[in-house]
């Protein structure tokens, strides 16, 4: 496969210029544009020139919010039933960043919902969002949202009070992640009355709506909360109770959960289900099958090319490709030996054959990877650029080994988890690599919860294998190679100056082309450096869901899950 131009190709066959304008995540201005949100007719048959170019929104505040699908066919009642592979760490929507996100996105609430697709930010809690500055943000709270009618909370008013002890809370959580923006940004938080929160943070930051806008993965951590049931709980890890369009019925960790439509969601139109029902199915093939069979209604497995060609076969389902914002990396600790000397970073990244992952584990649906997903095209460094570092050079890497030390390679652990398949999948292929090199690498397999909070999250380590939430937006995936990490600190502990001054200016570039060059030279920076977190390659995410499923549009991503616009049909 011609792995320069691949996804050029891709993005010419399968993008829509609707959905290629949407990497950006920031308009030049630095406004994200308040816009109705609709179903909508795709574009799928534009024939205008397409482009991967953000394009300048100007802001439109006091613009309502209308989320409501508007496919005839959309009918009250009925349980979509999904299905998961993941084990929730917990469902506190403040420290989960694994599955119980699509848990959290239901209960709660949010100022907001982000659109990557198009960069725009759509008010829920907020009717209407004024920007006085460049770094003040005035909130309009809509009036009569109120908390789910459950004891201690009762049906209680969301007010301006309630955005601010949310946010925090969020942010002074110790084991929370992704709080950076407020720990690092945010100078000012304040309810200037019980309807208008304002914000504002210390320089002008890019990716403000991103952040506050729960539909860019992260984002939904963002919720709001209410103080008296966190104070009842002690905390929210087993259950909560928000303002979203769904009550939690039944949480069994690692088993199932149940929500139960919210009669009294703001808007009166949503939610069209009754119950959303998800459960655990740790097993792939399983998953896969109970989907087939038609007990799930959305797909959610991890499939080969194989299996992805059997489902399009299939009449019941309706079955698609896209660029995916997931992948896998390996993580190095330079704190200590020998992850401290670049060059023996340097022989791992020259010394592993990318065309093995890309063939074993997603059978050539994939593409070599930089420090960025080539699903985020706006952002990512060509494939020339960052062809030197992913090109195979097993004698380099040996003479550079050698060089810095090890000249018959060394013993290593790498940490990981079967608890996803990704993850062990490269690891698996990783240890047979680096024996090319003398790397002597043992496994270490562990839960996935207590890998991600104890190994991961600490940086806790010699080496680990792990795999990213999709990230639809930039903020996140460039925090990893900041000194401070997402905000708890580098799992790396990886403090490269140039390469965090680089990302610290394109966090407050609001000219999105200009901050595009400063991305790019940060890019540039930590591949030079042979940056500890080496990622292995994009692949391509294959999607399906059956036909009896209405309003979901899976290229819409994060976005879909604040649309709350699924039916079940006749």
């Amino acid at each position: 496969m011609d792995q320069g131009n691949y996804w050029a190709r891709w993005n010419s066959r399968r993008l829509t210029r609707r959905r290629l304008l949407g990497t950006a995540g920031a308009t030049s201005s630095g406004l994200a544009a308040l816009a109705v949100v609709g179903c909508g007719g795709d574009d799928d048959d534009d024939n205008s020139e397409r482009t991967n170019t953000p394009q300048s929104t100007p802001a439109k505040p006091g613009v309502a919010t209308e989320t409501a699908t508007t496919d005839t066919e959309a009918r009250r009642g009925g349980t979509l039933r999904n299905g998961t592979y993941l084990n929730t760490i917990s469902i506190d929507p403040h420290v989960e960043t694994s599955a119980g996100l699509a848990i959290t996105n239901k209960i709660y609430t949010f100022l907001g919902a982000f659109n990557t697709i198009d960069s725009t930010f759509h008010p829920m809690l907020a009717e209407n969002v004024e920007q006085a500055s460049d770094t003040e943000y005035i909130f309009h709270i809509r009036k009569g949202v109120k908390f789910h009618d459950v004891a201690p909370v009762d049906g209680r008013e969301v007010t301006a009070e309630d955005v601010v002890y949310s946010y925090e809370r969020f942010r002074d959580l110790p084991n929370a992640q992704g709080n950076d923006f407020f720990k690092q940004f945010v100078d000012k938080m304040e309810a200037v009355d019980s309807h208008t929160f304002k914000l504002t943070t210390n320089a002008p930051y890019a990716d403000t709506f991103t952040v506050l806008g729960a539909s860019n993965g992260f984002g939904v951590q963002a919720a709001i909360v209410a103080k008296e049931d966190v104070e009842a709980r002690g905390d929210l890890s087993n259950g909560g109770i928000g303002a979203g369009p769904f009550i939690l019925d039944t949480y069994v960790k690692g088993e199932r959960t149940l929500l139960k439509r919210n009669p009294d969601y703001w808007d009166p139109n949503l939610p069209y289900l009754d119950e959303w029902s998800t459960q655990v199915i740790l097993d792939q093939q399983a998953l896969l099958q109970a989907y087939k069979s038609g007990q799930l209604d959305i797909q959610s497995a991890t499939i080969t090319k194989l299996d992805f060609a059997d489902l399009e076969r299939n009449d019941n389902f309706i079955s698609s490709k896209q660029a995916a914002n997931y992948y896998a990396s390996l993580g190095m600790n330079v704190s200590k030996e020998p992850f401290n000397d670049p060059r023996v970073r340097e022989a791992i990244y020259i010394g592993i054959e990318r065309k093995q992952f890309i063939d074993k584990v997603f059978q050539g649906e994939a593409a070599p990877m930089g420090v960025f997903s080539n699903g985020l095209a706006f952002w990512a460094l060509p494939q020339e650029e960052i062809a030197p570092y992913v090109t195979t050079d097993v004698q380099k890497a040996k003479e550079l080994l050698s060089a810095a030390g090890y000249p018959d390679g060394f013993d290593l652990d790498i940490d990981t988890s079967n608890g996803v398949k990704l993850m062990q999948d490269h690891a698996e292929i990783l240890v047979s690599e680096l024996r090319k090199l003398g790397i002597n690498a043992n496994l270490k397999i562990g839960e996935l919860g207590a890998v991600l909070s104890t190994k991961l999250y600490k940086g806790d380590f010699d080496a680990i294998v792990f795999a990213h939430n999709p990230n639809e937006t930039l903020r996140r995936p460039i925090a990893m190679y900041h000194k401070n990490g997402v905000g708890a600190g580098s799992w790396w502990h990886y403090d490269n100056p140039e390469v965090t001054d680089a990302i610290d200016r394109q966090a407050q570039e609001l000219d999105v082309q200009k901050r595009q060059q400063i991305v790019y030279e940060m890019q540039r920076l930590a591949l030079a450096d042979w940056a500890p977190m080496l990622n292995f390659a994009t692949p391509t995410q294959f999607v399906s869901y059956n036909k009896r499923l209405g309003g979901y549009d899976p290229s819409l991503r994060g976005f879909q899950g604040l649309r709350y616009t699924e039916y079940i049909k006749e």
